[in-house]
């Protein structure tokens, strides 16, 4: 049977390889997989064979070997971002110094940012057009119907007290008991309910994502995760401000998004002990209590010890696996030494890789949200509406990274981005016709 086993997982490995080197969709349902497969073991380690082995492992460094190879030999690749190949090189510095000097140290420090590079430069080495992003949508409406499942099932479990059920711990989450799904996985919940509201229509997927539009918009405020929900409105006035490229007016979308509200209040009004819960986060947000001013004084600890690293720190970021410990003032004025990340992506990003990766990483983001907001006001028209689902799935991300750190799943839809962008450069134009009449894709 060993043998048997070893055959089989070989052959499994080569099948994933060459499909995900062939086609983005195939890659993109591994990653949609590894998602929820993420979710349902808690970011747990699932083996341990000297070092511990997470879900997301294999498949990420499978993808890893793949995008490699296709940014070297492939030759449908869009476009190369120089400012995405700084980001990756700085990253990979800092990496390799710290694998030499901390050792595994590094390698467990880098693996959530590993994992989002590899996602991007994955997505980065194919062209993108409306075809893609239709397969994006598809993959998360059935990654919002798996995470819906997985987060109704936890909630029977606890709620109802099945102890056989439950985790070691008897609850989920620390933070609090409600939140049995992590926050990366509530914010594809939160954007598969956005794609349900305004592009529905630009995936055969619309008919699921309408369906699970009252449960959807129901999981999201009650997993009280707050960052979740200010993400969450700012790619609804996104959307509302690209209407004009969609389908549905305005009118109607606000309307959309009022029914849905008043079925979640109607639900939560009768909720009980739900209710309260919501309502008492939604109040601390409101005030500011809870974790707002430790993340404040977390950041500013953060920086500080960056800045006084020196000016190899600030220009290509701190090594990877080195001492992460700081002293933060804590709500009584006591300094409290911490170690955890700084909840913050782009101050994670910016002591990371420093001015110079920052820097690469800001110009490729910069691109794509200008690329596709050109792409919006175009007059015919003809890429408005899968370019505003691009634009509003980035200015999403982008809200929650205020507060969390960085998602293979959200990278994903920045690499689709710019590749996407490298699709419609303007095509050379006679004197007088209007800027982006038409695009052609530029040269690999």
């Amino acid at each position: 049977m060993p043998y048997v086993v070893a055959f089989l997982a070989a052959v499994s490995l080569i099948v994933l390889f060459l499909g995900s080197y062939r086609s983005f969709g195939f890659g993109l349902a591994l990653l949609a997989v590894t998602s929820w497969l993420d979710a349902s073991t808690q970011s747990a380690p699932v083996l341990q064979l000297g070092v511990r082995l997470y879900v997301a492992d294999v498949p990420l460094i499978l993808l890893g070997a793949v995008t490699g190879l296709r940014w070297l030999v492939a030759k449908d690749v869009p476009w190369r971002h120089p400012g995405w190949v700084l980001y990756v090189l700085v990253f990979l510095g800092n990496l390799a110094w710290g694998l030499a000097t901390q050792g595994t140290a590094a390698g467990v420090q880098a693996r959530g940012d590993f994992y989002a590079i590899v996602a991007a430069s994955y997505a980065m080495s194919f062209p993108m057009a409306r075809p893609q992003v239709r397969l994006l949508v598809r993959a998360l409406a059935w990654l919002a119907v798996g995470l819906a499942t997985l987060t109704v099932y936890r909630w029977c479990v606890y709620y109802l007290q099945i102890s056989d059920l439950l985790p070691p711990g008897g609850t989920y989450n620390i933070d609090g008991a409600i939140r049995v799904i992590g926050s990366q996985h509530t914010l594809l919940l939160a954007q598969a309910l956005l794609l349900g509201l305004y592009f529905a229509h630009i995936s055969g997927a619309g008919v699921v994502l309408r369906v699970m539009l009252p449960l959807m918009l129901g999981l999201v405020v009650a997993l009280q995760h707050r960052s979740v929900w200010l993400a969450t409105m700012v790619g609804v006035g996104v959307s509302i401000l690209l209407a004009r490229a969609e389908r549905m007016p305005v009118w109607q979308q606000l309307g959309a998004l009022g029914v849905m509200a008043l079925l979640v209040v109607g639900g939560l009004s009768v909720g009980g002990r739900v209710s309260q819960e919501v309502v008492s986060s939604a109040q601390r947000a409101a005030a500011g209590e809870g974790t707002v001013q430790a993340r404040f004084e977390n950041w500013r600890a953060t920086l500080t010890d960056w800045r006084q690293g020196g000016l190899r720190h600030i220009l290509v970021g701190k090594p990877l696996g080195g001492d992460t410990t700081r002293l933060v003032a804590d709500k009584d004025g006591r300094l409290v030494r911490i170690g955890f990340g700084a909840h913050n992506n782009y101050v994670s990003q910016l002591v990371g890789t420093g001015v110079l990766g920052f820097a690469g990483l800001l110009w490729a983001l910069g691109s794509a949200l200008r690329g596709l907001w050109r792409a919006c006001r175009r007059s015919d028209g003809g890429d408005a509406d899968w370019a505003a689902l691009l634009l509003m799935l980035l200015a999403v991300q982008m809200a929650y990274y205020v507060a969390y750190a960085v998602d293979f799943m959200q990278l994903l839809v920045l690499g689709m981005a710019i590749a996407a962008v490298a699709g419609l450069r303007p095509a050379a134009r006679p004197v007088g016709h209007p800027p982006y009449a038409t695009y052609k894709p530029r040269p690999a």
